[in-house]
């Protein structure tokens, strides 16, 4: 199986409904039934949007601030509060609350914690969960970006990944200690991940058993020919072999063919 990968621009729609509340999207996922899913930091609700961005239906919770979105092998939504630094599960079907987790509660956090303390805004921007480790991975905007790899039962970080130029997070737009990271996603088929940086306009496939990064594509608009503004969230859809991507400043859902080279 090859991970030679390329992005070729299909379309982008329109996901702005600010009647309901979404206007700024911080998060995207694909939910096991082909959906997608995402999430706004100034609204208490998920919205689940069709692959065009047609709103479905929307889904009432007990948080704001939220910034990143998954789903688990059981189908139960996870997302991120940036300013508590906290995991929270949801009931897809009634938004109740599942359970929620401080990192700072999770064993080995000491190791890290140096990076969470007087960083303001820079804190956790998404999650994901690898199906093939049963682990999710949270995603650390910067200063520095980390990677953060918990248990599935919320107990224990049992690695963390500074993201940075050693490992192949570069840009000519930006320099290497300024990058910043704005939302992830896991592809099974290549055992990748999807990283987004928003200050760079760019996306990076990352191989978390060589831990570093294999390619980046510069993220653009193909139909004005302009670069993405504010890349928010990214979600994959391996059947139909296509890479979702939202902007939070245009509320714009960009819509990808994954190639195999």
């Amino acid at each position: 199986m090859t991970n030679v990968l390329d992005l070729e621009f299909e379309s982008v729609f329109s996901i702005k409904q600010k009647e309901a509340g979404l206007s700024e999207p911080s998060g995207i996922a694909m939910a096991p039934d082909g959906c997608l899913w995402t999430v706004c930091d100034e609204s208490r609700r998920l919205f689940r949007i069709d692959t065009e961005g047609q709103l479905l239906s929307t889904l009432e919770i007990d948080n704001r601030g939220l910034e990143g979105i998954t789903f688990d092998a059981e189908g139960h939504i996870w997302v991120v509060d940036e300013d508590a630094s906290k995991i929270i599960g949801y009931d897809p079907l009634t938004g109740d609350q599942i359970t929620s987790r401080r990192l700072k509660d999770l064993e080995g956090y000491s190791d890290i914690t140096v990076h969470f303390e007087e960083v303001e805004n820079k804190g956790l921007e998404g999650i994901t969960f690898d199906s093939l480790r049963s682990e999710f991975l949270l995603l650390k905007e910067a200063k520095p970006g980390l990677l953060i790899a918990i248990t599935a039962s919320l107990d224990r970080i049992v690695a963390v990944e500074r993201l940075n130029e050693r490992n192949g997070f570069t840009s000519k737009k930006v320099k290497s200690k300024k990058l910043d990271f704005s939302g992830m996603c896991y592809d099974v088929v290549h055992d990748l991940l999807w990283i987004v940086s928003d200050e760079a306009k760019r996306i990076y496939t990352f191989d978390r058993s060589r831990g570093c990064v294999i390619q980046s594509f510069a993220l653009k608009n193909g139909k004005s020919g302009d670069k993405i503004r504010s890349a928010e969230g990214v979600a994959v859809d391996p059947e139909s072999k296509r890479l979702y991507v939202v902007s939070d400043q245009d509320a714009e859902l960009y819509v990808f063919r994954i190639v195999s080279l």
